[in-house]
């Protein structure tokens, strides 16, 4: 069996409605300011990302789907527009449900993934790598702007791309993750993820 790196990157996808508003944003800051990365990437929540073979892809992917039925789902009600050094972004009112995820995630999947990045403050990136110049145009013109939508969480999807190569791959859907609802305890859930990896 040939081993390969992959970036994989857990996220959570805004309904379609959301995405085509979101998208919009991400175009008009292409244009206004010239933020190139701004509309390369759909909109989505980064949940996790890390580098890994993808000689545990398919347990990853099982305890994934087994951790997606100790969620139920929620919705996720957008908050304006907020900004980070170089990134302007979309913000989410209320983090609660998101921030536990993560939390919960970390908690059991760290020891068996290499070197995992939990991406700790939720939120949908408009625009990022934004020169000082772009960004405080763009919050002059932004940080007042209101958004009253939400949409339905009830999936994770694991996304993953090829590493090692010349050019930069595009990241490939290889797994739904739905929010179910089920009982399984997150600590009989940890003791399997130690387990089986």
């Amino acid at each position: 069996m040939k081993l390969n790196t992959y970036e994989y990157f857990l996220v959570i996808s805004p309904s379609e409605k959301i995405c085509k508003l979101i998208m919009s944003y991400k175009q008009y800051f292409t244009k206004r300011y010239g933020c190139t990365m701004a509309d390369i990437f759909k909109p989505h929540i980064s949940i996790m990302n890390c580098l890994q073979s993808n000689y545990k892809e398919s347990r990853l992917v099982d305890n994934l789907i087994r951790f997606g039925k100790t969620v139920e789902p929620f919705t996720a009600e957008l908050n304006g527009i907020g900004q980070f050094p170089e990134t302007v972004f979309v913000g989410i009112y209320n983090k609660y449900h998101l921030t536990q995820i993560i939390m919960e995630l970390s908690q059991f999947a760290r020891p068996v993934l290499y070197k995992p990045q939990f991406h700790t403050t939720p939120h949908i990136s408009i625009a990022r790598g934004m020169t000082p110049e772009q960004h405080a145009l763009a919050w002059a013109h932004w940080q007042n702007h209101e958004i009253e939508a939400s949409f339905e969480v009830n999936k994770l999807t694991l996304l993953r791309r090829l590493m090692n190569t010349k050019r930069i791959q595009k990241f490939d859907n290889i797994a739904t993750i739905p929010f179910t609802g089920e009982e399984i305890s997150s600590q009989q859930l940890s003791l399997d993820f130690e387990t089986i990896f």
